[in-house]
């Protein structure tokens, strides 16, 4: 068995995996509960192909299972591009999660299961003893932390995921065609000149596919410009005179779309008619700042980290200026203006509470951080999308009345306006106690005549009943949506369900613990197993396997939620953190092996339990500068200790029997990962939160060190 082939195993499955990520998030407008679900269709097909490859039958060789790789990543990556126009015809329209999550297991199939298969194969090349599995799960490490570095580099709005996938391609074909057999340096230096130069030309072909891609998907529309960010994927498009800003294949802005941008400033202006100065978290080109121009002397000041959309959505929409516009994510901006800078009005343009990264802008934690940044009579604004002028439903009522909650913990006195865009406004002075009447002569003394907002529609909209009803119905919960426990992704979730179907699985994973007791089933089911008979030992090597796999990936997930809610972003550093982790899985597997204990089980739990008990303890202290430096570092010692326990686990199940079936071990590793992937993003985050869900794992570590204890002398 060579070094070359896990390496190249590594690279391209954590390539494959990652670019389909990437592309399924861009295309579903995915979040992180989409994310575990895509985890655990890859993950669940590893476990499946490890297990098959590892039978003592006729096997396809590694080579033609990588070949095979590379033809359905090929064809995987564009398919998943066009996959949204099988549910619906509309451009943008955003696809129910139940459904796109069911599509994006799917997609992960395929190449999970050949990768997992090549592990098992590429192990039974060297049958000499137990170390085969050992040293193809740590050349697997090296390769992914090397093809996750690459993905990470090459990602950053500089490549396309098509040019990032034919060119993984490339050097796969490139590599086993080079190493397939000996050959001269002449030879190897002229195949390496025509590798780098299809590089480059897969480059140029991947251009040309997705603006094809691009044109078929949003039919009738013309494509403006389609490009990616460390944010996600942007989309302008254009239509008779129309102009739409798509992120992740979800509307995030039209222009012109003088309604929206009424209703973002105006009512705030008939509650601080003094207001001067206007902070804005979100894209101001598309409405807002040419009404602020309007208003003199107003003066906005535009907050978006996505520095890369700032020429397209300028030269889209005409913006002639007029605001200053800051590239900076909102908690950074917040952490160094504080105490430098005073604005009458924020406006947090969130969207809609779909992911984490949205989020983080709806607590307590940042409604709090905003108050370092407003006057004594500061205004703060929240539109949203929700409509509750005739009718409010059950969903919108709770997610509402989250927000509503929200608000009342961090300020005085919280006003809802009812209306097909409900608006929440908090402060903490005595601002809202202002009658209708009083609101409509304020409007009439502005320097602008409202398209929309007339004297007939305001009085309207503040009609006694509807904001009674609203009242009413936002009364009947008492959540709060935090950074330690998010629970609006969730019902924002069930908000976007349609159908029986989707709204049946939806109840069943996020209202009823059904998920959690099934995720316990094959957990205390294989303790038990291995926790009774003589060969308890051995067993026990098992569960050490699982423990590894369900650990791992529960504290990854979590740490990628806490640098997103910490940074802002994780789309471009999805790559660097999985890298991270790979590497830190192959150097703790590379030192174990090299030492001769018989219990590496030990300081490997305890190493899991002491990382988790600092993360927990610090997670929330991190300043977003340092953000990456922390979960890199976390993230490798977490992968020390869980390739040392892989290495343990292997010692155990394969003593004085290693001519077993090669893939069992891993098969039940990555069977653990996949219950990690499904339940902590999905299903344990928001129910326990982040401190619940540490406990949680903080005891399976425990159990799993006192296990390992009491089976280490069974025979």
């Amino acid at each position: 068995m060579t070094k070359g082939k896990p390496f190249l195993l590594g690279f391209f499955s954590v390539a494959g995996q990652v670019l389909l990520l990437r592309e399924l998030v861009s295309s579903f407008n995915g979040d992180e509960l989409f994310i575990g679900l895509a985890l655990f269709g890859w993950l669940l097909a590893v476990t499946l192909g490890s297990y098959l490859g590892g039978r003592d039958t006729h096997q396809p060789g590694a080579v033609a299972l990588f070949i095979a790789g590379c033809a359905v990543l090929c064809v995987l990556i564009p398919a998943v591009r066009l996959l949204p126009l099988f549910v619906s015809e509309v451009a943008g329209q955003v696809i129910p999660f139940a459904t796109a999550g069911a599509m994006a297991i799917l997609v992960m199939l395929p190449p999970g299961l050949i990768s997992g298969w090549l592990f098992s194969v590429i192990a039974k090349e060297g049958w000499g003893s137990e170390g085969a599995v050992v040293t193809v799960y740590l050349w697997e490490g090296a390769g992914a932390f090397v093809g996750g570095v690459l993905i990470a580099m090459f990602s950053r709005g500089v490549l396309s995921n098509m040019a990032l996938a034919l060119a993984v391609v490339v050097v796969a074909v490139g590599f086993l065609t080079l190493n397939h057999r000996e050959r001269s340096l002449a030879a190897t230096a002229l195949f390496t000149l025509i590798t780098t130069g299809l590089l480059f030309g897969s480059v140029w072909i991947a251009g040309r596919i997705d603006s094809a891609l691009d044109g078929i998907k949003y039919q009738p529309y013309h494509v403006v410009q389609s490009f990616d960010t460390p944010y996600g994927r942007q989309t302008v498009l254009s239509r008779d005179n129309m102009i739409v800003l798509l992120t992740d294949n979800k509307v995030e802005a039209v222009h012109p779309d003088v309604r929206t941008a009424e209703n973002l400033l105006l009512p705030a202006m008939l509650y601080q008619p003094m207001a001067r100065e206007i902070l804005y978290f979100g894209r101001s080109e598309f409405g807002l700042a040419q009404l602020t121009l309007r208003l003199e002397p107003l003066h906005l000041t535009a907050v978006d980290p996505r520095r890369s959309l700032n020429g397209p959505a300028e030269n889209a929409t005409s913006f002639g200026g007029g605001v200053t516009r800051l590239t900076d994510d909102p908690l950074s901006f917040i952490n160094e203006r504080a105490g430098r800078e005073r604005f009458d009005v924020i406006i947090i343009d969130a969207g809609e509470p779909d992911n984490y990264q949205t989020n983080r802008l709806l607590t307590p934690e940042f409604f709090r951080q905003t108050q370092r940044l407003l006057t004594e009579s500061g205004l703060l604004v929240i539109p949203t999308a929700y409509d509750t002028d005739r009718y409010v439903s059950d969903d919108v009522a709770a997610l509402l009345s989250i927000i509503r909650n929200s608000l009342a913990a961090s300020f005085d006195q919280v006003v809802v306006w009812p209306g097909g865009e409900t608006l929440l406004m908090a402060s903490n002075a005595s601002l809202f106690g202002v009658s209708t009447d009083s609101l409509v002569v304020r409007m009439n003394r502005l320097e602008y005549d409202p398209t929309f907002l007339s004297e007939s529609f305001l009085r309207d909209r503040l009609n006694e009943f509807k904001r009674e009803r609203l009242t009413s119905a936002l009364s009947s919960d008492s959540d709060v949506n935090s950074a330690a426990r998010p629970v609006l992704p969730h019902r924002q979730a069930l908000y976007r369900s349609t159908g029986d179907r989707d709204r049946l699985i939806l109840s069943f994973w996020l209202e009823q613990p059904y998920g959690y007791t099934l995720g316990l089933v094959p957990i205390f089911g294989l303790l038990t197993y291995a926790s009774v008979g003589r060969d308890r030992r051995r067993r026990f090597g098992l569960f050490m396997y699982l423990v590894a796999g369900l650990i791992s990936i529960s504290l990854e997930l979590l740490s990628f939620y806490v640098f997103q809610t910490t940074a802002g972003s994780l789309y471009s550093e999805l790559a660097a953190l999985v890298g991270s982790f790979m590497l830190g899985l192959a150097v703790g597997t590379y030192y174990a092996q090299q030492l001769k204990s018989r219990h590496l089980e030990y300081p490997a739990l305890v190493v899991l339990i002491l990382a988790g008990a600092i993360f927990g303890l610090t997670w929330n202290r991190i300043e977003p500068s340092t953000a990456i430096g922390y979960h890199l570092l976390f993230l490798f010692v977490m992968a020390l200790a869980t390739g040392s326990l892989f290495v343990a686990a292997t010692r155990r199940y394969y003593e004085n029997r290693p001519l077993r079936n090669r893939g069992i071990g891993y098969a039940v590793e990555v069977l653990g990962s996949a219950i990690g992937a499904l339940l902590t993003l999905t299903l344990l985050l928001p129910m326990l939160g982040v401190t619940g869900l540490l406990v949680t794992l903080e005891l399976i570590l425990a159990v799993a060190l006192v296990g390992a204890i009491i089976t280490a002398r069974s025979y």
